[in-house]
């Protein structure tokens, strides 16, 4: 199966060699696609991409002039994708892109043609991973708020990768632009009762060296 992958980009001309040697993997198969979306960026971000373009055909660049906030990346990306499967993560080195790799073997056959699967990492070993006390009461508490509010269990709500079929996202009306847009589109899953699968994922702080998260 091959997919899409959408990198929101803010500020990140310093990661994304790093980025796409760690991609390789992912680029080998060239009917894969990375999607990396400048958005908005106030330094060479654009550019470093362009040079990697070079290296390999299958990484697209999308130029978002304003920057928006992540979801607005989110959505612009996947209207450029050309698969029907679509992934995407952050462009810091928090997240390991490669696991968007192993979440896409948790999707069988059966699922992929019903178009029904939610897939999305599960944090683990927070505090070993440079997470404070207050990170992990936060996203706790968060667990709380959004599950009380909508009636469904959503738990680790910015957990990254997440990957999803394109239909899923065209059949919904409305996505936010900011960062709520992860805990709107599980929610949109649970609701439309998408198979959720959950996977064990790295989201290693103590990595994060460069770029600027966009709102």
């Amino acid at each position: 199966m091959n997919i899409s992958i959408i990198i929101p980009c803010y500020n990140e001309e310093d990661n994304i060699d790093y980025l796409v040697r760690k991609s390789k993997k992912i680029l080998k198969n060239k009917k894969n696609q990375l999607i990396l979306v400048n958005n908005g960026s106030k330094d060479q971000t654009s550019l470093k991409i362009k040079e990697n373009k070079k290296k390999y055909r299958n990484i697209k660049l999308l130029n978002i002039k304003k920057n928006i906030g992540f979801g607005d990346a989110i959505k612009k990306g996947i209207n450029k994708c050309s698969n029907d499967i679509v992934g995407y993560t952050h462009a810091d080195r928090e997240v390991d892109i490669n696991d968007i790799i192993k979440g896409l073997k948790k999707l069988n056959k059966k699922d992929y043609i019903k178009k029904i699967f939610f897939i999305k990492g599960k944090r683990i070993n927070k505090f070993k991973n440079g997470w404070t006390l207050s990170d992990v009461i936060l996203t706790f508490l968060m667990t709380i708020f959004y599950s009380l509010l909508f009636g469904k269990f959503l738990i680790d709500i910015h957990a990254q990768p997440v990957i999803f079929h394109k239909k899923f996202f065209k059949k919904q009306i409305f996505f936010p632009n900011d960062l709520t847009f992860d805990a709107a589109i599980y929610i949109k899953a649970k609701k439309n009762n998408l198979k959720i699968i959950r996977f064990p994922v790295i989201f290693n702080k103590k990595e994060k060296n460069f770029g600027i998260r966009s709102n």
